[in-house]
């Protein structure tokens, strides 16, 4: 099997954000990966309608991998064999979902509970997929009296799992409190298959200080990738030089510009109408570093209409470096 390059920074999967739109933004700005919202395996065995829409990859599924979700290993097991018939070179299991609806069917940061579960389904799994790679998505642990992830990861490893994305919060914290990064220098000090950081991760200079502390292989963008689908590129910037003096940094309306392309991107693919709706979350994320944030997001929330969007946007472009705060 010949492994797929990760790169140095992976867009996480996130359900209503990591549509095909933004995964293919992501990825011309720097990404060396990106994911599929989380599906289900049972209803990607069975077609289900609004799955497909979820694997669509346009000429970057060699750049793009596929998470499913479930906690039957043998469905799970058929899901991936799936979606390796369909074209995807890595198959990422989620055993880190925190959502209720998730955690109650055995799914998801369930699956840490449950040792011998955990087990099953990583070999299940990985006996199903000959050509692809195998990674997986873990927290630290369900709660803080059943912090496991050293010895999942090591389960991991000898399953002949590829590779970890890791989360150091356990379910129970949800995303509240602090990511605690000593954890993932732990695991990746503990095992020998590729780790990746995730969780609190905002920033370039956050991934920079935890790539740094840690020593892990690569970092995974989540939350801190919304509205800024350039994070990757400034991020692989940030390692080419010695002297953050020295960053290269998109401009304000560079910024914009995607900002609009990544609109126009939404648009096409969902239509207008709904497009419009889903294309929220990225304008109120870019719009908190501006000076005056709370009317521009006001006004957007308002605003019905593309045209009144990039009216807004672009009363925001500017030549005076101290109107924004560039993270």
């Amino acid at each position: 099997m010949d492994k797929i390059n990760l790169g140095q920074c992976i867009l996480a999967p996130m359900a209503g954000i990591t549509g095909f739109p933004f995964r293919k933004t992501a990825l011309k700005y720097g990404a060396g990966f990106s994911f599929t919202e989380m599906i289900s395996a049972i209803g990607f065995l069975h077609n289900d309608r609004g799955t497909l829409e979820l694997l669509e990859t346009g000429n970057d599924i060699d750049k793009t991998g596929i998470q499913l979700f479930g906690s039957d290993p043998d469905i799970l097991a058929q899901a991936a064999k799936k979606a390796a018939d369909k074209g995807f070179k890595v198959i990422d299991v989620n055993m880190g979902c925190p959502v209720k609806k998730v955690v109650k069917t055995g799914a998801g940061s369930a699956i840490l509970k449950d040792i011998k579960g955990f087990s099953l389904i990583a070999g299940s799994v990985r006996s199903a997929l000959k050509d692809s790679m195998l990674t997986i998505k873990i927290r630290s642990g369900f709660d803080e009296n059943s912090v496991n992830f050293l010895e999942i990861g090591k389960i991991a490893e000898s399953s002949g799992i590829d590779a970890v994305f890791f989360h150091p919060r356990t379910r129970s914290l949800m995303f509240g409190g602090a990511a605690d990064h000593s954890l993932t220098k732990r695991l990746k000090n503990e095992i020998a298959i590729p780790v990746y950081a995730s969780g609190d991760i905002f920033t370039v200079d956050d991934a920079v200080t935890i790539k740094d502390y840690t020593g892990v292989d690569g970092i995974m963008f989540a939350r801190g990738a919304i509205g800024k689908p350039w994070v990757f590129a400034d991020y692989l910037n940030a390692q080419s030089f010695d002297e953050k003096n020295n960053r290269m940094h998109l401009d304000i309306n560079q910024k914009i510009d995607i900002i609009i392309e990544l609109m126009e991107e939404i648009s096409l693919f969902y239509g207008r109408e709904r497009g419009h709706n889903l294309v929220r979350p990225h304008l109120y994320n870019f719009l908190k570093g501006f000076k005056g944030s709370k009317g521009s997001r006001c006004m957007v929330n308002n605003a019905r209409t593309e045209k009144e969007i990039l009216e807004i946007l672009n009363i925001l472009r500017t030549t005076d470096d101290e109107y924004i705060w560039l993270d």
